[in-house]
């Protein structure tokens, strides 16, 4: 019965309705459309949240609406309410993500390329069937807003060279307990040689992929050249155009001045009256659309200057604040509510928040995100400081029945084997679970599905990361201590804080000049090692 339940809710989750923690709750992940929202739409998401859920709609990494704590009886309702504003469900799981992409030409100044144009041809993939954890995104310049490189399977980067624009394609990013960065395997394609070269990988994974595999497992798996070989065959052969528009998508470039309004929603969140709100100025002031950023700030493109003042003093009615002061926005995954959840990084991030004020702080290019498990749907790797929680497992010798369900659910990082043991006093002689404690990624998953509380944390807290970045030059955050309880990570990040604002730099660049060792001696986080 018990595995019929499971079933049934990985099922659920492919389908865009992730379990809570709560007895009955999901979160219904809602797909945007170029990673759009018109304000119909905003409402109608605000509206569902108030029925159904509790008045929170969360702006999220993946660039679409979440709506937690929705109940499984009305989940039915929640979709035919969302279809009669043409609103479907994103997935998650082994499925196509929704596509994501930054603004085009039309709107963003830097942008070399047409990025919402590449995603309309690309959109048809979204409707596979394939069951592989599948992740697109198109940069319309190197600057790589979406942090494409890392957070996509395929990425397709806008670059200009001697005059002819295109795109670099990147194989093999993603975050989570392997995280590892987009590999270059192709130069300054034209849109419809994107167009095969994502064809030409789904070949691959129909033809020779094994379940669970991402891009970075091919790469792994079958080498390099031979996956590159794979990818570029064929470019010059156009398949059947199949064009799925974005109905948000400026038609040409504004004549007038405008700007980008991009509004703070500390981890991701807003409440049903503020996303109302949001609608009605994109309607006022904008052109009726809401663009889902990647670090959980509402963003509504094309407003007057001359408006800002009147914008900002509407937002201010619902209490939200024009991202133009403090450091950019903290965003976080679902925290303590998810299944997966190990740490609240919620109730820490609301403290650094209030810490930065308390500083003085005035740097919006400074980075801070967290992530309540190492899935690390916060993109805690890549900020100047990152926050993941994390558990130690550690095997109970008097109720391990050497079962082996704890070794099949840690198949990323094979970190548990099933070994004989000896007689003890505790036990009989007898097959037994090993972790090795090098190999293992911290997630607790074996603890979780352990039917017999054999596994238990032998500890817990939160792992700070410091150093990533975006952009041209992305990195992965590197992990300078772990397991520290929220005091200790608010004190260490004091300091990094402080560090920060001394020195007025990101904190790669600070590594780079003075070495990680000297780096942590500096904000003391030595004798938590």
């Amino acid at each position: 019965m018990e595995q019929k339940q499971k079933i049934d809710i990985e099922e659920l989750k492919r389908g865009g309705v992730v379990k809570l923690k709560e007895k009955d709750m999901f979160a219904i992940w809602v797909k945007t459309s170029c990673c759009n929202l018109n304000s119909e739409q905003l409402r109608k998401v605000a509206d569902i949240a108030d029925k159904y859920g509790r008045g929170l709609v969360l702006f999220t990494t993946r660039q679409i609406p979440i709506i937690p704590f929705v109940n499984l009886k009305d989940v039915d309702t929640v979709r035919k309410e969302l279809s009669q504003v043409h609103l479907e469900l994103d997935r998650c799981g082994a499925r196509v993500r929704n596509i994501n992409v930054c603004y085009d030409a039309n709107i963003c100044p830097d942008a070399v390329t047409d990025s919402i144009s590449l995603g309309e041809k690309l959109e048809k993939y979204f409707y596979d069937p394939i069951l592989h954890k599948i992740k697109i995104g198109i940069a319309g310049c190197g600057k790589d807003c979406i942090i494409s490189r890392v957070l996509n399977d395929i990425a397709f980067i806008g670059i200009e060279n001697d005059g002819k624009r295109g795109y670099d394609a990147y194989v093999g990013g993603r975050l989570g307990l392997n995280p590892f960065v987009g590999i270059k395997m192709s130069v300054n394609l034209s849109e419809d040689e994107c167009v095969r070269f994502v064809e030409n990988y789904f070949n691959v994974l129909r033809k020779e992929g094994r379940e669970g595999e991402r891009s970075a497992d091919l790469i792994n798996r079958l080498g390099k050249e031979r996956l590159q070989q794979e990818l570029n065959k064929n470019l010059d052969e156009k398949l059947p155009e199949e064009i799925i528009k974005c109905e948000t998508k400026l038609k040409e470039i504004e004549k007038e001045e405008k700007i980008i309004l991009k509004i703070r929603a500390t981890c991701g969140e807003v409440t049903s009256e503020q996303a109302r709100k949001i609608a009605e100025i994109s309607e006022k002031w904008g052109k009726a659309f809401i663009h889902f950023a990647i670090r959980g700030d509402p963003e509504i493109p094309c407003i007057d200057k001359e408006n800002f003042g009147r914008v900002k003093k509407e937002l201010e009615k619902v209490n939200l604040q024009v991202l133009d002061r403090g450091i950019d926005n903290i965003q976080t995954c679902f925290g303590d509510y998810c299944t997966n959840s190990i740490c609240d990084t919620q109730s820490l991030l609301r403290r650094i928040e209030k810490k930065v004020e308390e500083l003085g702080i005035d740097n919006l290019n400074i980075k801070i995100s967290g992530a309540g498990c190492p899935n690390s749907c916060g993109i805690a790797h890549l900020n100047d400081i990152g926050f993941m929680g994390m558990v130690e497992p550690e095997v109970d010798l008097s109720k391990c029945n050497g079962c082996g369900i704890c070794e099949k659910v840690c198949n990323k990082r094979k970190a548990i084997k099933i070994g004989n043991l000896p007689a003890t006093s505790l036990r009989q002689a007898g097959k037994i679970a090993i972790i090795d404690k090098d190999k293992c990624g911290h997630c607790g998953e074996c603890i979780r599905a352990c039917p017999f509380d054999a596994l238990y944390g032998k500890r817990k807290g939160f792992a700070i990361l410091v150093g990533g970045q975006e952009g041209k030059d992305t990195r992965l955050g590197e992990t300078i201590a772990k397991f520290l309880s929220e005091d200790e990570t608010l004190q260490i990040t004091e300091k990094c804080l402080k560090l920060l604002r001394e020195k007025n730099v990101n904190v790669c660049t600070i590594i780079d000049e003075v070495g990680i060792a000297k780096f942590k001696v500096t904000i003391g986080v030595c004798k938590y090692l």
